[in-house]
């Protein structure tokens, strides 16, 4: 069985290549998997929140503030969830 680290590092190669299952993700989990993603790669949401006229620069602040200070493996693992919604089986088309 391979770690969380690991899952989450070919998780991140099958996403990033081409014919990835031909579904797409809704707004609302693209947004959930930039959040994650800043958690796992920048720590918890330092900073002042964009002003409410910056709509999606704000979406993405919130998203991101809203995981308080989660651990870097459980973002990974709330991030593969979500990846494994959409591509169930994402490690066979991966040839993994």
């Amino acid at each position: 069985m391979s770690t969380v680290q690991e899952r989450f590092d070919l998780i991140q190669k099958f996403i990033k290549s081409p014919g990835t299952g031909g579904k797409e993700l809704d707004n609302s989990q693209k947004l959930q998997l930039y959040a994650l993603f800043k958690q796992i790669s920048e720590g918890p949401c330092k900073g002042s929140a964009p002003s409410k006229l910056k709509v999606v620069e704000r979406a993405k602040y919130d998203a991101w503030k809203k995981l308080g200070n989660i651990s870097k493996e459980k973002a990974q693992e709330q991030y593969i969830k979500v990846i494994e919604s959409v591509w169930p089986k994402w490690n066979e088309k991966a040839k993994l």
